[in-house]
């Protein structure tokens, strides 16, 4: 499998993806695979029933297939090197792919929603947003038993629970959340731009989401970069 993979084209992510599972688990039936990243191609354009086009800056469509990929290539990893039996295997690792596509699908704004300003704006809820998102979303193709398991996985990518409270019972199942939160910090961190992204992109989704910038009750303005010092003001900056 190449390396080389525009980014940009989930169309070449999706093929990138399952020629490296059709070779990891050769004569399975991939797909529902497919048919979830055209479902996110449709959910991000604005084609998805319900859902207005993603509007965030940082949490964009190139993020997801970035953080797909890596998900995709380290389960890829891990079921080559590990025993037969602790193996995730097919269905455990389409699903895991399933996951990493919608991980950031609470920053869409549903058609009810269009009067909110950003989908950034659920900063501090897009998690558990993405979590019902897959619930509902996975039994439509084929992966309701999964839906549940879905739902706290997405919680692997975010802060809103500490890894001992999600509740995993089966370590497969653990392994497979470690991957996905491992692959959502590996896509960033590993983007050649990622410093520029956070300062031009990323900033501007936390003041949308009142994590980068408060308001106190007596109207200063409370600015949090990235040092532990918070830095008060009187009036925006931004």
């Amino acid at each position: 499998v190449t390396n080389r993979v525009n980014g940009e084209s989930a169309d070449e992510v999706r093929d990138a993806v399952l020629e490296i599972y059709a070779a990891r688990y050769p004569g399975e039936d991939l797909a529902p695979l497919r048919r979830a990243f055209e479902d996110t191609k449709a959910l991000f354009a604005g084609r998805y029933p319900g859902y207005l086009a993603c509007d965030t800056l940082y949490h964009d469509q190139r993020h997801t297939l970035d953080m797909t990929l890596a998900t995709a290539r380290l389960i890829d990893g891990h079921d080559r090197v590990c025993a037969a039996a602790d193996r995730l295997g097919a269905r455990r690792a389409m699903f895991g792919v399933m996951v990493a596509l919608l991980h950031d699908s609470g920053y869409i704004r549903r058609n009810s929603e269009s009067g909110v300003e950003n989908g950034a704006m659920f900063t501090k809820v897009h998690f558990s947003r993405s979590a019902n998102f897959l619930a509902s979303y996975l039994p439509t193709i084929g992966f309701a038993a999964e839906a549940d398991t879905a739902a706290r996985l997405t919680h692997f990518t975010g802060y809103e629970l500490d890894i001992e409270q999600i509740g995993l019972k089966d370590a497969k199942d653990h392994m497979l959340g470690c991957i996905i939160g491992t692959s959502d910090l590996i896509a960033q961190m590993a983007d050649r731009q990622y410093i520029e992204k956070c300062r031009d992109f990323l900033y501007r989704e936390f003041v949308w989401g009142g994590i980068a910038r408060e308001v106190q009750p007596d109207g200063r303005e409370v600015v949090r970069y990235a040092s532990p010092t918070d830095l008060v003001i009187k009036t925006p900056g931004f």
